[in-house]
C-alpha cells in the first residue's frame, strides 16, 4: 500500500513538472512568434524604403510606405518622423500620455533624436521603467500622474508644456477622447491618438468620461474613430493617416503641411489586427457594443 502511495505521488510530481514544461513551451513559441512577426516587418520595411520611398506614390500611402518600427508598438515611428517632416519641427519637444515603460510613440524621439519632453503614466512599474530607460536624457520627465480632464490643463502647465509642442500622444486605454476635448494650455503640431477599432468606422461613440470599470469586457475603453475625427475637427485638427495595425491614428493642426489631404474617418479606418499573429494579419473581432450592453457598461454618443 505504501509502495503504492509513493508511485501516484512520483506520477503526481511528473505530472506537474510535464504540465510546467509544456506551458513553458508555449510561452517560448509565442515569444519567438512575436519576434518573428517583428524581424519579418522591419525587413519588409527596409525593402518598402529600398523600393518605393521617394516614387510617385500619392499620399496616405505616401506616409504609409515609410512606416518602420524601431521603439514603437508597431510601425509608428516611421510614420510620426514622417509626418514631423512634413509639419516642420520647431521645438524638438513633445507629451506622451500613457508611456507605459517603453516611453510609447515619443520613445524614438526621447531615446534616439535626443527630444526634450514629458512622459506620463498612472502605474508605478511603468513610471520607474521609463525612468531607468530615458535616464541618459536629461530633459525627459517621467512622471507618475492619474489624470481627471477638469485637472489636465493644470498638470501640463505645472509641468511646463503649456503652449505649442510639435508631437503630442495620447494612449490611456480610457476616457482619451474626453482628456483630449480638456486640453487647451498645449497645442501639438502632430497628434497620435489611440482609437477603438472595435466601433467600426461609422459611429461616433465613446467611453464616458470616467476611471475604468474595475470589471469591464475585453475592448471596452477608448473611443471610435469617427469620435475623434469629429473632435479632431472641432479643435482644428484633421486625420491624416491610421497606421496598419489599427491601433494609432494619427492628426495634423490645419495650418501645418496644408499638402497633406485630410482624410474622413471611413477613409482612414483600418480594422483592428490580432496582436503577434504568427501566421498572417487576422483581424481581432468582437461585439463590443453587444459585450458593454450585456455588462450594463454605458457608451456615449458624441
Amino acid at each position: 500500500m505504501a509502495d503504492t502511495r509513493e508511485q501516484l505521488i512520483a506520477i503526481d510530481e511528473q505530472l506537474v513538472r510535464l504540465t510546467k514544461l509544456v506551458e513553458r513551451i508555449g510561452a517560448n513559441q509565442k515569444q519567438d512568434a512575436k519576434w518573428r512577426m517583428v524581424f519579418r516587418r522591419q525587413i519588409n520595411a527596409l525593402v518598402r524604403h529600398a523600393c518605393l520611398v521617394g516614387t510617385e506614390v500619392p499620399n496616405p500611402s505616401a506616409l504609409s510606405v515609410q512606416r518602420f518600427r524601431l521603439r514603437s508598438q508597431h510601425e509608428e515611428d516611421g510614420i510620426t518622423l514622417a509626418l514631423l517632416r512634413a509639419a516642420g519641427v520647431r521645438h524638438r519637444t513633445f507629451v506622451e500620455i500613457g508611456s507605459g515603460a517603453s516611453g510609447g510613440n515619443s520613445a524614438i524621439l526621447a531615446y534616439e533624436l535626443g527630444w526634450s519632453g514629458l512622459m506620463v503614466d498612472g502605474n508605478r512599474k511603468a513610471v520607474s521603467g521609463a525612468t531607468e530607460l530615458f535616464r541618459f536624457n536629461p530633459g525627459v520627465r517621467v512622471v507618475r500622474a492619474l489624470l481627471e480632464t477638469k485637472t489636465i490643463d493644470a498638470f501640463l502647465s505645472k509641468e511646463g508644456m503649456a503652449g505649442e509642442v510639435d508631437f503630442m500622444s495620447i494612449d490611456i486605454d480610457s476616457f482619451d477622447y474626453w482628456l483630449w476635448n480638456a486640453i487647451t494650455v498645449c497645442s501639438p503640431r502632430v497628434l497620435v491618438m489611440e482609437y477603438n477599432g472595435l466601433f467600426g468606422p461609422e459611429r461616433a461613440v465613446t467611453v464616458p468620461d470616467a476611471p475604468r470599470p474595475t470589471v469591464a469586457p475585453k475592448g471596452y475603453g477608448g473611443a471610435s474613430l469617427a469620435a475623434l475625427e469629429k473632435l479632431a475637427r472641432a479643435k482644428g485638427y484633421g486625420l491624416v493617416i491610421c497606421e496598419d495595425a489599427g491601433i494609432n491614428a494619427f492628426f495634423l493642426r490645419d495650418d501645418v503641411a496644408p499638402e497633406v489631404p485630410r482624410l474622413t474617418a471611413a477613409q482612414a479606418f483600418r480594422a483592428q489586427l490580432a496582436s503577434y499573429d504568427p501566421v498572417g494579419d487576422s483581424l481581432h473581432t468582437a461585439d463590443i457594443y453587444a459585450a458593454a450592453s450585456g455588462a450594463g457598461l454605458p457608451l456615449v454618443d458624441v
